[in-house]
């Protein structure tokens, strides 16, 4: 007999979550600690570590900010899909098909190791019914999921992802007439099961190819089209080929990003990271989250995978060394190894983004598609400023071609310019302007040797050809 109590309030499983302060207790996931790793063999220790770790989940401020951002646009859909439980029903037992608002479809996005999935994850968590997914009310027993998250995990096509998120008993000894009718299906098992956000991971295994768009942007529009809210996650370089889709399809693709990037050396939310970290084998990892901080940004560029992977070999060399603890030594050990070099390289090439253009050429990965005009710094802290603060105006192709054509120089003269514009005119006067540099004056004897390279570039190249009248004119200019 079916409980005759709730097991919650309809939609609690949204309503308790109605602050930062919650959303970041339920999200958080500490260490769970691991003893005797000395008495397991080295790889054995190693896939214990690397499981305890990718197991712990520290929101930061910036996940908080996207969690919030993500819920409150599933509680949103709930509400105006299902409000109560008698709404939920009557949704479900319709004959009439409901016609969804299209919602706006979120990119997350951000550098390979950043913790895009296990912010995913950890979305999809704090919204799950516990402890069995189950809902409780007079004479019904459901079984619902708010989020449902779905990883490719290099499935070729979309009816395969469509067949993954549709009920597996009703399509048992069902044949579903081709696309459009597995649609119809997933879209009704997500009103049964009251879904209301939908989160596809991994998208970069859905296309090998380096151009190929059209599959990847067909597929996030498929499953747009299902009804709740879809967040994908994707790297930079998925992001570019999407790009280059037509621009309806950019403005639905790519309308609503959400750029996660790596925390700073010395945020709180790395050193409690890092704490969560050494915490999982107390006494083996003889570092410290605060003093150790800056070198361990260093080596990893704040990449929690990259991270993952310089201590698990920073292991492997104490081990290997006759050691049962890790130290700072082993660590600069574990920096350059050839187990490391792939993660090195990225590291190293993410700090030379800063200092050279021709890097972003190079890794286009390590770039954020994403472009942001910003208040200069200086404006942004005025408090005297009355009107609105101006942004820094957008170049015409045509200023941007001429721009690219000077030099470095004048390029930063440029810049120093475009500054010193900005500023409040009583600190104009006082800007620092780097000067070109005074052009030397052209001498006889350079226009000489220049009229004789050309007279040698325009001769003939062979005996009896009639010079052409250009070169018949440098040549008695020459002569006289």
């Amino acid at each position: 007999m079916i409980e005759s109590h709730k097991q919650q309030e309809w939609l609690g499983w949204f309503g308790h979550l109605d602050s930062d302060e919650s959303v970041r207790q339920a999200a958080y996931q500490p260490c769970v600690p691991i003893p005797g790793l000395a008495y397991l063999s080295i790889e054995e220790a190693c896939q214990k570590l690397d499981h305890a770790w990718r197991a712990i989940f520290v929101p930061g401020p910036q996940q908080l900010q996207f969690l919030r951002i993500l819920l409150d646009q599933a509680y949103g859909f709930a509400r105006s899909c299902y409000p109560t439980v008698t709404d939920y029903n009557r949704l479900r037992y319709s004959s009439i098909q409901t016609i969804v608002t299209p919602q706006p479809i979120r990119c997350l996005t951000g550098l390979a190791g950043v913790s895009k999935s296990s912010l995913v994850e950890a979305f999809e968590r704090i919204c799950l019914l516990q402890p069995n997914a189950e809902f409780l009310t007079e004479g019904q027993r459901l079984t619902l999921y708010p989020v449902r998250r779905v990883k490719i995990n290099g499935q070729p096509a979309v009816q395969g992802i469509l067949q993954g998120i549709s009920n597996p008993i009703a399509l048992t000894g069902r044949v579903m007439k081709g696309i459009a009718g597995l649609m119809t299906h997933v879209s009704d098992w997500f009103i049964a099961t009251a879904t209301s956000s939908l989160v596809v991971d991994e998208m970069q295994f859905f296309t090998q190819s380096s151009a190929a768009s059209t599959k990847t942007s067909h597929l996030i529009m498929t499953l747009a089209n299902l009804g709740p809210p879809l967040v994908y996650v994707a790297n930079f370089s998925l992001v570019r080929k999407l790009m280059l889709r037509p621009q309806e399809e950019r403005d639905r693709l790519l309308a609503a990003p959400m750029v996660l990037e790596p925390p700073a050396s010395d945020d709180q939310w790395w050193k409690d990271v890092l704490g969560e970290y050494f915490a999982v084998s107390p006494g083996v990892f003889r570092l410290d989250a605060v003093s150790h901080a800056a070198i361990l940004h260093c080596y990893t560029a704040g990449l929690f995978r990259a991270l993952r992977q310089l201590l698990l070999q920073a292991y492997r060399e104490a081990r290997l060394r006759g050691k049962d603890v890790v130290t700072l030594d082993e660590v600069k050990l574990a920096y350059g190894s050839r187990a490391y070099s792939s993660h090195r390289k990225d590291v190293e090439d993410l700090v030379s983004l800063a200092i050279s253009s021709q890097m972003a050429e190079k890794r286009p990965d390590l770039v954020c598609p994403f472009s942001e005009v910003r208040v200069p710094d200086k404006l942004a802290k005025s408090t005297t400023q009355q009107q609105p603060l101006p942004l820094q105006p957008l170049r015409s192709p045509s200023e941007a071609l001429l721009e690219s054509s000077i030099s470095a120089r004048a390029r930063s003269t440029l810049h120093d310019l475009r500054e010193a514009a900005n500023r409040p005119s009583e600190e104009r006067t006082t800007a620092v302007v780097t000067r070109l540099p005074k052009r030397t004056p052209v001498a006889a004897q350079t226009l000489r040797l220049g009229a004789q390279v050309l007279h040698d570039v325009l001769k003939p190249s062979a005996a009896g050809v009639k010079p052409s009248r250009v070169q018949q004119g440098s040549s008695d200019d020459t002569a006289s």
